[in-house]
């Protein structure tokens, strides 16, 4: 992946924006002169973040959108809202970071919980990519940025635990994301994909339960979760060098680890 090295000027649109790390990516891309449109269902939450970020810079245009990624139609809204707004058909990074948890036992938990979790976990994903991918392809260097889950890597909280809804949805952005790697190269050449890999980050999702520590044991024995702030700098820094797979957290990394040493009892 090409590194991309000049943010100033640049236009960029983030899911999940009111909050944790989208939140943190949006302040961190305002301070280096990035045009953000700031996206969320949570109307009341995206204003605040909103405003926080508008104080950095008057001249950065810092734009503010309530959509429920998970509805097509609502994207399609969102994508000529955005070219209104910034009056520009040109985008440079999309930050697919909006997520739910839910549904957690495919056996027992209820369908329509089940299927909300994934719809904004995965449909959303793809809606803002597919929407808002002739805007990228506009661009002289573009980057879809997707926020998986350290649940891509490892589907569960641990051998009693299921997260079946959102570790479908996050298997699912991973690949997506890994094939775009592909795609992009021969078809897009100026554009990058961008897989993040998150463990335990400190914001408003839940936190893990104590299974998730017991599960691999001494793995976990100096782990803290990441601040958002961090979580954010990391990215950027992943996007700035030309990396393609940023992996944040002890806890993260050590699950990648044990997950690739031996598969087979990954879930013993």
């Amino acid at each position: 992946m090409p590194p991309f090295d000049d943010f100033s000027g640049r236009r960029a649109v983030i899911t999940g924006a009111a909050s944790g790390i989208g939140r943190a990516l949006m302040l961190e891309l305002v301070r280096r002169g990035v045009h953000v449109a700031a996206v969320d269902v949570n109307a009341t939450a995206l204003d605040a973040a909103v405003h926080e970020a508008q104080q950095f810079d008057p001249a950065v245009v810092v734009s503010s959108h309530v959509c429920d990624v998970a509805d097509r139609d609502a994207v399609r809204r969102l994508r000529r809202e955005v070219a209104r707004t910034h009056d520009t058909d040109v985008l440079h990074l999309l930050f697919n970071n909006a997520g739910a948890v839910g549904g957690m036992s495919f056996v027992t938990s209820p369908e329509e919980e089940w299927e909300r979790a994934f719809a904004v976990s995965w449909n959303g994903t793809y809606n803002c990519t597919r929407e808002f991918l002739p805007m990228l392809m506009s661009a002289d260097q573009g980057a879809v940025i997707n926020t998986a889950s350290v649940n891509a890597l490892w589907a569960a909280l641990g051998t009693k635990t299921p997260h079946s809804a959102y570790s479908t949805a996050k298997f699912a952005v991973r690949g997506f994301t890994e094939s775009l790697l592909v795609d992009f190269q021969r078809n897009a050449r100026h554009l990058s994909a961008v897989l993040v890999l998150p463990g335990h980050v400190r914001t408003a999702m839940p936190a893990p339960p104590r299974s998730w520590r017991r599960a691999l044991g001494s793995l976990f024995a100096d782990y803290e979760p990441a601040s958002s702030t961090s979580a954010a700098e990391v990215i950027l820094g992943a996007i700035e060098r030309g990396d393609w797979r940023v992996v944040i957290g002890d806890d993260a990394t050590a699950v990648d680890e044990r997950v690739r040493a031996d598969p087979w009892t990954s879930y013993d």
